[in-house]
């Protein structure tokens, strides 16, 4: 920091850094990879969700007609059986009534052979839904510990960010108890517009902040005044001198 800068107005380039540092590190904390990271598994799996989502409504009604069947199979089994029991005890021996628990037998194994066939077609259609499904439960477990991964490095990165990030506030603070108070306020009201360099100082003839040479008339009465701050006619900054 020069030397002929008034210590109560130069605070201002030191409280200037902080705030670009501020600025560099806030964006720093949002933009970090391990945010990206974490989002894109997130998002990965949201997209596996819908998708087993997707898949399980006509999965789900496969293997409800499958179920059906099934125990429609099982129904008409025993009842096959029962006539088939019939037919041998013994109790009936009228060669009508024998004729037609043979024909029911018959009917009710045919019936049932029918339904088991669909039942094995259903399970074909079944297989490669349920592959589907099993694969997308192992990604998303490969997905979810990324996302635990990723949780954990951002936490560490945003720690580590926030960490130098409470250094420069407390620096800023400390450089802000030096600055006459006026200065302060006219070096925040000014900061929105020029951001980083709001605060510069003379050099030679011309503002640091601006490539723009001062009138020589206004340097050299600049130059006569005692050190303290001023207001480049060319850029409008806060100069030093």
């Amino acid at each position: 920091m020069p030397a002929s800068l008034d210590p109560a107005l130069a605070g201002l380039l030191d409280v200037q850094a902080a705030d670009n540092n501020i600025e560099v590190l806030r964006r720093r904390l949002a933009g970090l990879p391990e945010r990206a990271r974490l989002r894109a598994a997130q998002a990965s799996i949201d997209e596996a969700g819908t998708r087993a989502a997707e898949l399980a409504v006509p999965r789900h009604e496969l293997e409800r007609q499958q179920k059906r069947l099934e125990d429609e199979v099982a129904m008409l089994r025993a009842k096959a059986d029962e006539a088939d029991a019939s037919l041998y005890s013994g109790r009936v021996t009228a060669v009508r009534e024998l004729q037609a628990l043979q024909d029911e037998v018959t009917s009710l194994r045919r019936r049932a052979s029918e339904l088991e066939e669909r039942v094995l077609e259903l399970m074909v259609e079944l297989e490669p839904m349920s592959e589907a499904a099993s694969e997308l439960d192992r990604s998303r477990e490969v997905l979810e510990a990324e996302a635990r991964a990723a949780t954990v490095a951002l936490a560490e990165a945003e720690a580590a960010v926030q960490k130098e990030l409470d250094e420069v506030l407390a620096q800023r603070s400390a450089a802000a108890e030096s600055v006459q108070g006026e200065a302060l306020a006219d070096y925040e009201r000014l900061r929105p517009v020029y951001g980083g360099s709001a605060v510069a100082r003379l050099l030679g003839g011309r503002c640091e902040g601006c490539p723009l040479a001062m009138p020589a008339m206004e340097v050299d009465r600049i130059r006569h005044l005692p050190p303290g701050m001023a207001i480049c006619d060319e850029c409008g900054r806060l100069v030093l001198h």
